[in-house]
């Protein structure tokens, strides 16, 4: 996917120092105030933290150079509404954190200055997203703002990486903030960390095992530490560690097996499920008895099978789902395509073989999707589940930093790991995010019923789908159970044709939609639809609009019920639509949906049907399939629906309404005695309906 958004370059962001600010407040004075926040979130320890979502015209970069090769200057020195370039501060933390949308601190430097540092965008599973007082942080090239009062100032950390948890012991720690360890030994250090892991204080616990670690030189005494760590990441989330952590503790005894079990299971939580297979084959060949490996492995095999064959069980699948539960513990099968230069945007995605119409092209786990069902969160809660997992786990870097960000500058350095962890420019994150996310129902199925819930959608990111270019009279379709993208081919696909999808549903009107790619995507589609209608005139276009304000103004933009229409208010519906039908030019639009059409005819089944005249809803049923670029006879011949999808070129535009107009068709053919073609109809709807909902599903649910 792809939107334009505009970013100054780095260059731009090196303005000159601000004013000094005319007075500071004392340390006294800020404890103070913080204190009082203190209190009141004392008083409400459970209100969910919110997310502070970057605006992109306030973009920076983020460091991306050490804090070795920065000049540590004092808190005096910070001037405001200014970003520090080639600069750093060295603080340590006096107050507890007060937890918003960030990690405020009130903090002191080695000459007992104060200020306040507000670290935004750390993940929960780091000690930094409440940094503890007493602890030492650097921050790299800062960035000091108003706060919204006269005398109100703060550091703000944005991007997670311009910040570091200084070890306590290291030497870059000026000598007057230098506690030194709070703990003497390496053993001290380990139950420090075995207690916080009974507390469930994970993160602590991580950074115990780490001193410990590093206070230690006992080999013996650091393999069961590195497993400790090891099984404390896994419960983070942090795979990339808890890996590296469990290769670290093998000693190449008979107990290594529970070395390569956890980094099996870290290269599953990373979906690397070829690796976690050699490395759960490893410790089964150890322990080949124990039946928490064979069921891990087991369950491996279960998703390699899935990766080369694509077999899923899609109502098991559904059935699974809950509230609380959309994450599914399935495998992606990505081999029928491969990404590759478009000629129409970028890179796109391209099938490896012929796919027949109904196939599935591909399914995709989410790479990220938070089980976040309101639209007014969905975003927020993607783009904070963006960060974390680049901070997490930098091995999803690089596919994901890869995806298009429109016009973001970027350093090139994005993703590398620099003080030992990666780089993350959280603008450069916002804008990949606007670009390349899907809204998302918990099932499609579900979402097609009249009794689902309005607004629904969850946001999330599938990074083998993003390469998926646009088309109005696209070649697939997708649908959703929890987080698994399904994309199904809605007509015949040949080896090495590119795979299109819709971004959004397609506009009726031409103007309309070029104005929505323009101003989110940043493109002019180049579908078969907009090349065409391109060559209609300016004044075609507006009187096929005017006429279709006439209708919708003249049915209130409301379908028909069960209720009686007048048969003067159809006349006037049947002779608009016609004149709408006269003002799509031959020459424009043959082979391909005429969509200002759909909306008066779906209109005038429903009239029809309200008055049981059946041979009309064959005729305007037939015109709602023809006009969504369908091949289908006029109302007098007899035809085959269920070859509508493969003979009927490369212009039509499937959506569920294809469907309901075949339902409608078949019970007016059932009506008037046709039976047999109403078995056929439904038999097409039913098709219809496997590329809708992404797999085979009973028609009547269309009614629940």
């Amino acid at each position: 996917m792809a939107v334009a958004v505009a970013s100054p370059g780095v260059a731009s962001f090196r303005e000159p120092a601000g004013p000094t600010p005319p007075r500071r407040l004392t340390k006294e004075e800020l404890v103070k105030t913080h204190s009082t926040h203190l209190k009141k979130q004392d008083s409400s320890p459970n209100t969910p933290r919110p997310v502070k979502q970057p605006i992109m015209s306030e973009a920076y970069p983020a460091s991306t150079k050490s804090i070795r090769e920065l000049d540590i200057i004092p808190l005096t020195e910070l001037r405001p509404e200014t970003h520090h370039w080639g600069k750093a501060i060295i603080v340590k933390a006096a107050s507890q954190p007060f937890l918003g949308a960030g990690a405020v601190s009130i903090v002191e430097d080695e000459f007992g200055n104060a200020d306040k540092l507000a670290i935004y965008n750390q993940a929960d599973s780091s000690i930094l997203s409440g940094v503890p007082e007493g602890c030492v942080v650097a921050v790299k090239e800062p960035y000091y703002k108003n706060n919204g009062a006269d005398e109100d100032f703060m550091i703000c950390v944005d991007h997670p990486s311009d910040v570091i948890l200084l070890r306590f012991t290291d030497p870059i720690i000026p000598e007057p903030l230098r506690l030194g360890p709070l703990l003497q030994t390496a053993e001290d250090w380990k139950n420090a960390a075995d207690r916080a892991f009974l507390e469930k204080d994970f993160p602590t616990a991580v950074f115990c095992y780490t001193e410990a670690l590093e206070t230690s030189d006992d080999a013996s005494f650091k393999g069961p530490i590195y497993t400790k760590r090891a099984g404390t990441n896994l419960i983070l989330g942090r795979y990339d560690a808890a890996k590296a952590d469990a290769m670290a503790s093998i000693t190449g005894g008979p107990q290594d097996w529970k070395a390569y079990y956890n980094a099996g299971r870290a290269a599953y939580g990373l979906c690397d499920y070829a690796e976690s297979n050699r490395l759960l084959t490893k410790a089964l060949e150890l322990n080949p008895t124990n039946a928490s490996i064979q069921k891990e492995h087991a369950r491996c095999h279960d998703r390699l099978r899935e990766e080369e064959k694509g077999d899923y069980d899609f109502p098991t699948m559904l059935a699974s789902l809950g509230p609380h539960s959309v994450h599914l513990d399935r495998g992606s099968f990505l081999r029928n395509t491969r990404i590759a230069e478009s000629p129409h945007h970028g890179r796109g995605l391209f099938a490896t073989r012929d796919i027949k119409a109904g196939e599935v092209v591909f399914v995709e786990k989410a790479t990220l999707l938070p089980n976040q069902y309101d639209p007014s969160r969905a975003s927020a809660a993607l783009y904070a589940l963006m960060v974390r997992q680049l901070c997490d786990n930098p091995s999803l870097a690089r596919p994901v930093l890869n995806l298009y960000g429109g016009t973001y500058e970027r350093s090139g350095k994005e993703g590398t790991i620099v003080d030992g962890i990666p780089v993350v420019d959280v603008f450069l994150v916002e804008a990949i995010r606007n670009k390349n996310c899907f809204s998302a129902p918990r099932s499609t199925l579900e979402d097609t019923r009249p009794s689902s819930p309005e607004g629904r959608q969850a946001t999330g990111l599938w990074v083998h789908a993003s390469y998926l270019n646009h088309s109005c009279v696209a070649n697939t379709m997708r649908s959703f159970i929890g987080d698994m993208f399904i994309s199904r081919a809605t007509r015949d696909i040949k080896e090495g044709e590119e795979i299109f999808q819709q971004y959004v549903p397609v506009k009726s009107l031409p103007d309309v939609r070029k104005k929505q790619f323009r101003d989110w995507w940043g493109f002019e589609c180049g579908c078969a639809l907009c090349t065409r209608e391109r060559r209609s005139p300016e004044a075609m276009l507006a009187k096929r609009r005017d006429l279709l304000a006439a209708v919708e103004k003249l049915c209130n933009k409301q379908m028909p019920g069960r209720e009686l229409i007048p048969d003067a208010k159809i006349r006037q519906v049947d002779r608009l639509a016609k004149q709408l039908e006269e003002a799509h030019e031959q020459d424009v639009y043959d082979g391909l949906p005429r969509l200002t059409l759909i909306y008066p005819c779906n209109w005038l089944v429903g009239a029809h049907r309200g008055r049981k005249n059946h041979g009309k809803v064959v005729k305007y049923a037939l015109k709602v399939i023809r006009n969504f670029g369908f091949k289908v006879p006029d109302e007098s011949e007899l035809w085959d629906p269920r070859e509508m999808y493969t003979n009927s070129g490369n212009g039509t535009l499937m959506t569920v309404h294809v469907v309901a107009a075949l339902r409608r068709l078949a019970e007016a053919y059932e009506a008037l005695g046709h039976k047999e073609m109403a078995e056929r109809c439904i038999e097409a709807a039913e098709f219809g309906y496997l590329l809708v909902t992404g797999f085979k599903n009973d028609l009547t649910t269309l009614d629940k």
